[in-house]
């Protein structure tokens, strides 16, 4: 399993477009991916946030690579500190809220990291 790290605000940088292309091609070819939004990579996935740069909505950019059974990976702690809450969040996105320990096991069980 591949496990995309993103901590950059989508707006700053391709960092995030970045991210979901590559993980859309590796979801592609079959290997399981995993997205993990902790620092300012949480404000991705905040509702109503379209970086220009990526063209669709981020919703639907997502869909291939998130799903219930692969839910978006989204710290706690990141969110609480920038005042982002849960229903903050894109709408029928699927996504696992988790603390430190938790991304920590993450990054630890992965195959390769992939930070962005």
């Amino acid at each position: 399993m591949i496990l995309f790290w993103a901590r950059h605000a989508p707006f700053s940088t391709n960092h995030l477009a970045e991210m979901i292309r590559t993980s859309a091609m590796t979801v592609a070819l079959g290997t399981p991916v995993r997205l993990l939004f902790v620092e300012e990579g949480v404000r991705a996935l905040v509702r109503d946030q379209e970086p220009h740069r990526l063209g669709p909505p981020i919703e639907q950019l997502l869909q291939g690579i998130i799903s219930p059974e692969s839910p978006a990976l989204v710290h706690r702690g990141s969110l609480a500190h920038r005042s982002i809450r849960a229903e903050d969040l894109i709408e029928h996105l699927p996504v696992a809220l988790i603390g430190t320990d938790e991304a920590a096991d993450w990054l630890i069980r992965a195959d390769r990291v992939v930070p962005l």
